[in-house]
């Protein structure tokens, strides 16, 4: 028993301190700049159709999944082709992007200029096929109509320098059970706690920088107090972040569209959902170690190399796993990588076919694109992931493990 909580222990700090406070960061830097260059991006969009694949990968491989998202009633309302939600779904990397910025940031440039790369290249790709180009033909038109309408009413534009995507007919299935009801007691203590748990945040990454980039031992560190200062940061980061992620309701997803766009009505709103989001990471990551830590210590096997003798199987399981809608078990591959678990072609076919959370929207405005997109995005992942497991087998290792 004993054993087991010092797993657990180990897994809480190093999935808070190491990779959540680093991710709390750069939601900070990186949060507001999504949302607010969506609206010149969707104007870019309508402007000149024929980049549009080429906006759909930009907004993709933004870190987190708010590009994407963005991008999936614009498809429905006919503002972009099929082909642009496919370079859009390839390059987004979701959540997980966090997670490996955070750690293997060097590594992290690479895999997302290749997942842009492949995205642009398969988008431009289904429309000069016609893939889905009649998909939802009669539900474009009755959106186009009622955009038209908003237009001229002055409705479109809601927020300062930003755009709803979606028409009157949309708007009830994109913001339905997407978010905590505003007077539920877990909404009111989201909104309403959130500085603490930035100041825990903010304060944890202070200690991961002296250790991690001025390279302080954390010894030395709990030297300074007089007790497991850096320990105890981790473990009150992890128990807050579990308590916030049961509070904010999330468990396979975080972001939703209604959130996105709560995000561009001020900078207190993105704090409270940048907060939910970094608290979602902090769980799964403290989940993925826990269940390595764990494994290493009872089983007595090397996991790595049940991996890599899985060969090409295992690189089909990571696009296969990519398939699974939300960013939950996408987290636990790119940690997995990180730890030097899983090979190369395994984490590329697993960003390539994963969708994030932008798969939801499009779900409740229209399953069968959903549906289609989702087979798409995972044909070029298998071809990429098993390109890089035969042709260059070693490309971009990771390192065994990353302290």
């Amino acid at each position: 028993m004993a054993e087991f909580f010092e797993i657990l222990k180990a897994a809480a700090v190093d999935g808070f301190m190491s990779v959540g406070t680093w991710v709390a960061v750069m939601l900070l830097v990186f949060g507001w700049l999504e949302v607010r260059t969506a609206g010149g991006i969707v104007r870019g969009m309508r402007k000149y159709r024929k980049w549009q694949p080429i906006f759909g990968a930009v907004l993709g491989v933004i870190p987190g999944c708010g590009g994407a998202i963005f991008m999936m009633p614009l498809f429905v309302n006919g503002t972009v082709t099929f082909g642009t939600v496919v370079a859009t779904l390839i390059a987004t990397m979701g959540d997980s992007s966090w997670v490996i910025f955070s750690r293997l940031p060097g590594h992290a440039l690479v895999i997302h200029g290749i997942s842009f790369a492949v995205g642009i290249g398969a988008g431009y790709l289904v429309d000069a096929l016609g893939i889905g180009k009649n998909l939802v033909k009669g539900r474009q038109r009755e959106a186009m109509a009622v955009i038209s309408e908003q237009v001229e009413k002055g409705k479109v534009c809601l927020l300062p320098g930003f755009e709803h995507t979606e028409p009157a007919g949309m708007e009830a299935a994109l913001h339905k059970r997407t978010h905590i009801k505003p007077k539920s007691l877990f909404y009111r203590i989201t909104h309403n706690f959130f500085l603490p748990v930035w100041i825990l945040f903010l304060v944890g990454f202070v200690f991961t920088f002296l250790s991690q980039m001025l390279q302080i031992d954390t010894g030395t560190i709990n030297g300074w107090f007089g007790f497991p200062l850096f320990e105890t940061l981790g473990i009150i980061g992890a128990v807050v972040s579990l308590v916030w992620m049961v509070f904010a309701k999330k468990l396979l997803r975080d972001d939703t569209h209604e959130e996105d766009e709560e995000k561009a009505q001020s900078f207190r709103e993105m704090l409270v959902h940048n907060a939910e989001d970094t608290a979602f990471v902090v769980v799964w990551v403290t989940a993925a170690y826990f269940v390595f830590y764990a494994f290493n210590a009872w089983s007595g096997v090397d996991l790595s190399s049940i991996v890599r003798t899985a060969g090409p199987l295992a690189v089909i399981g990571g696009a296969v796993i990519g398939l699974i809608p939300g960013c939950g078990p996408q987290i636990v591959v790119t940690t997995l990588f990180v730890q030097g678990i899983v090979p190369f072609g395994v984490l590329i076919a697993n960003v390539l076919s994963q969708d994030g959370d932008a798969l939801f929207p499009l779900l409740s405005l229209h399953k069968k694109s959903a549906l289609m997109v989702t087979l798409v995005t995972t044909v070029p992942a298998v071809i990429v992931g098993l390109a890089f497991h035969y042709l260059l087998p070693g490309f971009l290792a990771a390192p065994v493990a990353v302290p």
